[in-house]
């Protein structure tokens, strides 16, 4: 056990050595601590004026959001935000106005909602009657079984998502989640630039040690083809393990730092009101968390498998960058639900909280497995498939 921790420390001060991969590290590191705040900068302006800094427009939201932090989303409070909104002159700039400012701000956050739900503008919000304010929950559940009707998936997918959407408590309670809705916008930059970054520190694993003809010493040792091979692999995925956990609680504690502690019991549907799912805003973090975490360690993965068959790291990091940053000028409809589900299988869409929370389950013959648990499922066995293909790639490399 201690010579093979030995191997595993050798290969880990190897990647220190690596100015590349050093900087890499260090890159992401500096990304998750500032990327969060990049929204408490800069100015907004109407008619060409100064009108509040992002920094004070979120803060004075925040506290908005605060007060109404534990009240139902009832019809009493829908019905407070309707009567809000009607006080707004009817003006082209109408942020800017005092009705606005006073009255209807402190309740933008249960306009978009209403927004969501009846596809309202700010001054279209005075045609919602009474009876569709009681009906709002109803509305926004039937309009969930009208899309997930029409589309192109089995009977038993279509009633496994509608009876998932109709297990979401209702009336929602309002709760400020500021600091989750940044964390999840950071968590997707996060697991692409974290899989780059892991990428450059690993494709040398296999083919640093042939541009150097270090192979040639290694595979002919007593431990080269068996211990020293493990202690790669071993490096390669603590390393990833553990440079994503830690990048993922500090992007955690520096949007709750920037963005407040909120209640981790929150819907999910406050950020995205037509999902199907049942989860708190906790457990959605944590799901995507988790995919995103995988989809790293499957690019890992296919880092080591290309780095034993390539005989430099440029055509490693070459090929990986395509994986990664391609697939983000790609669109496939949700209609074309095979392909639809191979491309949500890339590592960078595990990423994408578009593929792990859709309505596009995996359906094997009527067994239906919804996407955020066969990504993980999926990126597991993947990678204990390639690994060992990495394994004997440099297993049998020809030295001479």
């Amino acid at each position: 056990m201690r010579s093979f921790l030995t191997l595993v420390g050798f290969e880990y001060k190897k990647i220190r050595k690596q100015k590349s991969a050093i900087i890499a590290l260090a890159f992401v590191s500096v990304m998750m601590c500032f990327g969060p705040l990049a929204a408490l900068t800069g100015n907004s302006y109407i008619g060409g004026e100064l009108f509040e800094s992002h920094f004070q427009a979120i803060y004075k939201d925040r506290a908005h959001s605060l007060a109404l932090s534990g009240r139902a989303i009832d019809e009493t409070l829908l019905m407070e935000t309707k009567d809000a909104y009607a006080k707004i002159p009817d003006v082209e700039r109408y942020a800017a106005t005092t009705e606005y400012q006073n009255f209807a701000r402190p309740y933008r956050e249960i306009f978009l909602l209403l927004d969501a739900v009846y596809g309202v503008q700010y001054g279209d919000l005075r045609d919602v009657s009474e009876a569709d304010i009681h009906n709002f929950y109803q509305t926004r559940h039937d309009g969930i079984e009208l899309v997930i009707s029409a589309m192109n998936i089995g009977k038993s997918a279509k009633d496994k998502l509608i009876q998932l959407d109709s297990e979401i408590e209702t009336p929602f309670v309002f709760t400020y989640i500021g600091a989750y809705d940044a964390l999840i916008g950071n968590i997707y930059a996060m697991g692409i630039v974290c899989a780059f970054a892991l990428a450059i520190c690993l494709a040398p694993m296999f083919a640093g040690e042939y541009n150097t003809r270090a192979d040639q010493l290694i595979l002919s040792s007593k431990m080269g083809k068996g211990r020293l091979i493990l202690a790669k692999l071993f490096t390669a995925v603590s390393l990833s393990t553990v440079f994503f956990l830690l990048m993922l609680i500090l992007s955690y504690i520096v949007c709750s730092l920037a963005y407040g502690f909120d209640r981790p019991d929150a819907p999910f549907q406050l950020l995205i009101p037509y999902v199907a799912y049942p989860l708190t805003i906790l457990e959605a973090t944590l799901i995507f968390g988790v995919c995103t975490f995988f989809g790293t360690l499957l690019t890992a993965s296919i880092t080591l498998l290309l780095s034993a068959k390539f005989k430099s790291p440029f055509g490693v990091i070459i090929i990986i960058s395509v994986l990664l940053f391609v697939p983000n000028v790609i669109h496939v409809p949700n209609s074309k639900v095979l392909l639809y589900n191979l491309f949500s299988l890339l590592p960078s869409n595990m990423a994408a909280i578009w593929a792990v929370f859709s309505h596009v389950p995996y359906d094997f013959f009527g067994l239906i497995v919804l996407p955020y648990v066969f990504l993980p499922i999926f990126a597991i066995l993947a990678s204990a498939i390639i690994l060992p293909f990495a394994w004997r790639g440099f297993q049998n490399h020809q030295i001479g």
